[in-house]
């Protein structure tokens, strides 16, 4: 089968789970395409991406030429005033330029793909209405798009041009169905990981602990560095990484030193898959805390988690979104409320305190993912869903 992936960006590392997924599906022999809107230039070794075999495009950026060549070939006009109904001005120019480009690749494609898949179910994929396509299309519905971004009208109207929705967990699916009260058919795929690349040893440090998330508000970060500084009078040898970058970084360094835990939590930035591994093999808990932030945005169920969980590293999360159906409360891992500084501090004394109760949470926590959140089980399933909705055409 020919697939083709329309994507927002790429390769784009944080979408990392995206990449797993294409290169999966290359495995099991299908011939893959991506077209981007935007190319993300990358400088992290990712194995999987490396080994892609995939023909990528990617639409030109914007310039005089290129908005010339909208005006002038753009797909259908009545079908873009019809959306400036439901978008704003700037958003219905963008899906425009996004369709006469995109229009322009996918004539230039050596074949016609067989399916047509995107992920992020958000206002750029308005385009693929302008185009009329005589091909199967689905979209995976992640958070954003779900929550943060548009009104529910615009996702009913968004969701008919799909012939069927994928999204990440039973939580997302149910908020399609009741609360944005889509008709097209919703089916559930998870995000996976490949769990031969995580393979714990017994390097664990007992007191180190670890976050892997952007400086976003949905990942809680903030509350994880206050538990962790709750902690320190009483372990002043504990140890706090965090993986990450963003836009909060400069806010969680001034929290970090005016809470005097320099010395406890270090901000490692960015890192290659190598140290990522290292990193998690090293950590006897995963801190992530994660928030709905005020824009309504949140997490689905972070890979990150996964990650952690089969590496054997005991998670600490909360109850938000899809997360309880990758973590069982106790048994592979803890989940507390939302914001609750206190109980996450007591999630991670209990791993501290407790080695033999950690052990046995983290072989639960592995087995969970190997066998229920592998890029190879969620591969079947995305194939199977491609077949259903060529059947059912």
């Amino acid at each position: 089968m020919h697939i083709l992936y329309i994507l927002n960006e790429f390769p784009k590392l944080s979408g990392s789970f995206i990449i797993n997924e294409v290169f999966e599906l290359e495995q099991r022999g299908h011939n893959l395409s991506i077209v981007a809107f935007k190319k993300i230039e990358h400088t992290i070794a990712h194995d999987e991406l490396e080994r892609l075999n995939a023909d990528i495009y990617y639409l030109p950026e914007p310039s005089i030429k290129s908005a010339i060549k909208t005006i002038l070939n753009r797909p259908n006009l009545l079908k873009a005033i019809d959306q400036s109904r439901s978008l704003s001005v700037t958003q219905t120019a963008g899906v425009t330029y996004i369709a006469t480009h995109l229009k322009e690749i996918l004539d230039q494609l050596p074949t016609k793909p067989d399916h047509i898949h995107t992920h992020f179910f958000d206002w750029p994929k308005f385009a693929l209405e302008q185009l009329s396509i005589d091909v199967p299309i689905t979209v995976t519905a992640h958070a954003f798009g779900l929550y943060e971004q548009g009104t529910n009208e615009q996702r009913r109207r968004l969701a008919e041009q799909f012939d069927r929705i994928v999204t990440i967990s039973a939580y997302n699916k149910a908020y399609l169905e009741e609360t944005v009260n889509v008709t097209t058919p919703v089916d559930v795929v998870r995000m996976g990981i490949d769990p031969t690349k995580f393979t714990p040893t017994k390097k664990t440090q007992p007191k180190r602990l670890l976050t892997v998330g952007r400086f976003v508000e949905k990942k809680g970060i903030g509350y994880a560095i206050d538990a962790v500084a709750s902690l320190v009078d009483e372990y002043p040898d504990i140890e706090y990484h965090i993986v990450s970058d963003g836009p909060l970084r400069d806010e969680f360094e001034n929290k970090i030193e005016s809470k005097g835990v320099t010395d406890n939590i270090t901000l490692c930035g960015k890192i290659s898959d190598k140290q990522l591994i290292t990193e998690l093999d090293e950590a006897a808990a995963f801190v992530l805390p994660c928030v709905v932030a005020q824009s309504g945005d949140r997490d689905g169920i972070p890979v990150a988690l996964m990650e952690a969980m089969a590496m054997e590293t005991v998670p600490v999360s909360t109850q938000i979104s899809g997360i309880p159906e990758l973590i069982r409360h106790g048994e592979s891992g803890f989940l507390t409320k939302p914001k609750d500084t206190k109980a996450i501090a007591t999630a991670l004394q209990q791993i501290i305190t407790n080695p033999n109760k950690t052990k046995t949470m983290a072989g639960n926590a592995r087995e969970t993912v190997t066998l229920s959140f592998t890029t190879e089980c969620q591969a079947k399933r995305m194939e199977s869903v491609f077949q259903r909705t060529t059947v059912s055409r």
